[in-house]
């Protein structure tokens, strides 16, 4: 492969790393995998991430993890060729070692653009992805129609796109989710993963994810209501 490939350099950035490599080189690693639960999949910027929210996740909960595009791109470079490049890696990999597996999937800052077209990319080998928890990231220019947990800090406002426009945020979260809801936190840039954060996001990610679809929930309406209505009409007799 071309020594320009994205994948070498982020060999090299993840050779210090927690965890046991998955792969060849050790891009796609885990931590917590004796746990029972289905494993999450997640994108981190730095290395002590994956550690702080594998700690607090507990060791029931597999963690399978990789890192984001972050300084492997100049700042005024288009990120997205690498971005691609990195997933399209780390679909290969999933693919092979994790056949027709779950994922809930999520992400801090710049790993938002991976998350979103793996989310997609594994659908369309049969591998499903539930829910999506989205950390201090820009709105992605990536459909995926999943359901997603957005998640800010109250002092962390230049990376909430809520407070700078709502009404263009609202719009666009509506496009490329099939449902969302905003949880700020009482923190700032760069602690999202420290114990107390780490801590409420994977409990409001676990709420999240325990509520059923809105497709399931008109069911469940449209049953209630035919219950009811048979009810009153046996009534009758």
């Amino acid at each position: 492969m071309s020594s320009l490939d994205p994948t070498l350099a982020q060999q090299k950035l993840m050779s210090s790393w927690n965890g046991r490599a998955i792969d060849d080189r050790g891009i796609l690693r885990t931590l917590n995998e004796g746990g029972s639960r289905p494993p999450l999949l997640w994108i981190f910027n730095s290395a002590e991430e994956p550690v702080r929210f594998a700690k607090a996740l507990g060791d029931d909960q597999p963690l399978i993890f990789s890192r984001s595009s972050h300084l492997l791109v100049p700042p005024d470079d288009d990120p997205t060729e690498v971005r691609n490049i990195l997933t399209e890696y780390l679909f290969g990999e999933l693919k092979k070692q994790f056949p027709g597996s779950h994922f809930d999937m999520g992400t801090s800052c710049q790993g938002s653009g991976i998350v979103m077209k793996l989310s997609n990319r594994l659908r369309e080998a049969d591998i499903s992805v539930g829910h999506l928890c989205i950390v201090n990231c820009s709105l992605p220019q990536i459909d995926t129609n999943l359901p997603a947990l957005l998640v800010y800090g109250d002092e962390d406002e230049g990376h909430n796109p809520f407070q700078r426009d709502s009404g263009a945020a609202e719009t666009r979260a509506k496009m490329v989710f099939s449902k969302y809801r905003k949880l700020v936190l009482k923190t700032r840039h760069g602690q999202y993963y420290l114990p107390e954060n780490a801590k409420e996001i994977i409990a409001q990610f676990d709420l999240f994810r325990s509520q059923p679809p809105p497709a399931m929930l008109q069911w469940r309406r449209l049953a209630l209501l035919l219950l009811g209505g048979t009810k009153a009409w046996r009534g009758g007799y």
